[in-house]
């Protein structure tokens, strides 16, 4: 199909196969529609009948959307057998009925193929059955509204009305039977399902503009007030019908009274009503707020559903009586419920308490209550209107808020002096004053500095120290974990290290050897580290690594990483018994060698490798001031002081 265009001009908006989406909301719609009449007809839910209308379409001989149409159409009104162009009889609303009651009767045999005789054979004629009226018919209405006389009774009762009203005159066929209704005259307030004017409705069949009345069963019961006088009433109903293969759906109540010239219907749309009071039961129910009324004169007491609920009571019992309320309040809380309602009572005057109570299934809730006067003209008490709201969830929280909010505030002193702790341990073992001092063809600065939350302090290390044998022992770790136990190990590595550097041993045999002090100080210590050894007589340094990010070598202005020979060595405590590479790197006078840990570069989101990168290429073309240089690169680095510790170790070869 070609695309539909919308706008001014035939410009706009191209929708293609417009129609056919339309023809098929239009389908859809009447079937929804035919299922919910089908549901009411059958007294079953509106699945079960969907399936009956699957059968009730194969007696039939037609498609599911055909079916449902007949089912809902605007000529469903007329019931009686008509003869087609052909003289033989045409499906009309009868045959459909028949189905249905056919339907009922093989409810508990649903497999029963059978269906109505001749139904099937007459599917051709459903068609012909929702045509329109033809112009005979429309100037015999036209005469049937020309002729009724004046009826005072019918207008009485169209000006009376509170809701919507019509006055409808009887259509009858040519042996007297009523086959439908023309509106007369409409009242005032008349409002229609779809939204369309009096004025748009007056003079047409009722049954051609709103076939809901027949899909409803309420035709019938307006024939029988015409005929009999008897005033028909019934609501609130779930009011269905359709329109244009359009379907609406209402609540409506509805009476039917009989007057000189034909009936008057009045109606009164409950949707409003009703979704409002939806929106307040649901808003009761989420809130836990309940509503109630107490009439002193009458002695009458009024709860809602969630009043009710709030006391432990079910939809079906009576309201807490008077007597009963000492009863069920928590006695710490009577005093103050008993001086609430006396301020209720004697004063007049509105009052809000929370008490405890106890309902009869055996729970402890909090209520809160909001109490008022209901006073006359004279100023008499008359009544009380009160709101409770069950705050036992808030209460609940509010006291393991509290109680997180105590525990919170101990494990910060706690942590408070375990940082003291950590801090004071630190400062003795890292003198910041005492890097290398006295060490022959080197100079050298140090940064290290703990994180400021408490629960982050780490294990960072660092030790300079001259050998007996004039070496510079230059070494740098990371403990695992935060904390205190991580200040511990960190303790435990350094001194093991420099103990076992008085061996003379080579850095990767006291790697090896510190390696396996680690793994002795339990299963979940381990840590990283570089120990390096300078020999000022040859000016060579030897090194090795245990899991730790690269040192960084700075030469005439250029700086690289300095490479370990082989495969990077595990970090340490990972695997006892590893023995670890000794890597040698000459260097020059001016070279400048970093250490540094991974609180420098570590970022969350951010390559390690683009970290130490962006490092590298800090430290290049600084002067001879080292502590100038890393007071620089601790800046531009933007370390996170908070999340973790930062040690930044820098020595020059020719001090």
């Amino acid at each position: 199909m070609d695309g539909t265009t919308l706008g001014p001009g035939g410009a706009g908006l191209n929708l293609p196969g417009l129609e056919d989406l339309r023809a098929a909301m239009r389908e859809r719609a009447v079937v929804a529609e035919a299922r919910v009449v089908l549901a009411d007809r059958l007294g079953c839910h509106e699945d079960e009948a969907l399936q009956h209308l699957i059968w009730l379409a194969r007696d039939l001989g037609t498609e599911l959307e055909e079916t449902a149409a007949l089912l809902v159409t605007e000529d469903a009104a007329n019931t009686q057998p008509q003869t087609a162009v052909n003289g033989s009889p045409r499906l009309t609303v009868g045959d459909v009925d028949e189905a249905i009651r056919h339907i009922r009767s093989r409810a508990d045999d649903p497999t029963d193929p059978a269906g109505p005789a001749g139904i099937a054979d007459r599917a051709e004629e459903v068609e012909a059955l929702l045509g329109g009226l033809t112009d005979e018919d429309e100037r015999a209405d036209q005469e049937r509204l020309a002729a009724a006389p004046n009826d005072p009774a019918a207008q009485a009762v169209l000006d009376s009305a509170l809701g919507s009203s019509s006055h409808l005159i009887p259509v009858r066929a040519d042996d007297g039977h009523v086959v439908d209704f023309l509106h007369r005259a409409f009242g005032e307030a008349a409002e229609d399902i779809f939204g369309r004017p009096p004025e748009e409705l007056l003079g047409r069949r009722m049954l051609r503009i709103d076939p809901g009345a027949l899909l409803n069963g309420l035709f019938p019961e307006y024939v029988k007030v015409l005929e009999t006088g008897e005033p028909f009433a019934c609501g609130p109903i779930d009011y269905s019908t359709v329109h244009h293969g359009t379907s609406r759906s209402a609540r409506l109540s509805i009476r039917c009274v009989q007057v000189p010239t034909g009936i008057c219907l009045t109606w009164r749309h409950h949707d409003d009503d009703d979704r409002v009071r939806r929106r307040l039961d649901r808003s009761e129910r989420l809130a836990s707020i309940g509503f109630g009324e107490w009439d002193l004169a009458a002695d009458e007491t009024v709860w809602s559903p969630q009043m009710l609920a709030n006391y432990g009571r079910g939809p079906s019992d009576e309201p807490v009586g008077a007597d009963d309320f000492p009863k069920i309040i928590a006695p710490e809380d009577l005093p103050l419920f008993e001086q609430a309602m006396h301020v209720l009572f004697s004063r007049r005057e509105p009052v809000q308490v929370e008490y405890r109570i106890r309902t009869p299934g055996g729970s402890d809730r909090h209520l809160w209550l909001n109490a008022e006067p209901m006073l006359d003209r004279a100023g008499r008490l008359t009544g009380i209107s009160a709101i409770t709201q069950d705050v036992t969830r808030r209460r609940s929280i509010e006291g393991a808020l509290a109680e997180t909010r105590r525990d919170l505030l101990r494990l910060q002193g706690e942590s408070a002096r375990e940082r003291q702790v950590a801090l004071t341990l630190r400062r003795a073992i890292l003198p910041p004053d005492q890097v290398l001092a006295g060490a022959p063809g080197l100079s050298a600065a140090v940064r290290s500095i703990p994180a400021e939350n408490p629960a982050r302090i780490g294990g960072d290390w660092y030790v300079t120290r001259v050998l007996p044998s004039g070496r510079s022992l230059l070494a740098i770790g990371d403990a695992s974990g935060h904390g205190l136990a991580a200040t511990a190990d960190m303790a435990r590595m350094r001194h093991g290290l420099l103990g076992l550097a008085y061996t003379g041993e080579c850095s990767g045999r006291l790697l090896g050897w510190l390696n396996d002090m680690t793994d002795g100080l339990g299963p979940a210590t381990t840590g990283t580290a570089v120990v390096a050894h300078f020999d000022p007589e040859t000016r060579q340094l030897t090194w090795s690594s245990a899991g730790h990010p690269p040192p960084i070598l700075v030469r005439d202005g250029r700086a690289e990483r300095l490479a370990a020979a082989g495969d990077p060595d595990p970090l340490l405590g990972a695997f006892p018994g590893m023995e670890y590479a000794t890597n040698a790197t000459p260097l020059r006078d001016g070279d400048v060698v970093v250490l540094y840990t991974d609180g420098l570069v570590e970022r969350r989101g951010a390559d390690l490798d683009a970290q130490i990168d962006k490092l590298a290429g800090m430290v290049e073309g600084h002067g001879d001031n080292l502590h100038r240089m890393l007071d620089d690169v601790l800046q531009r680095m933007g370390h996170d002081r908070f999340a973790d510790d930062t040690t930044l170790f820098a020595f020059r070869v020719g001090g």
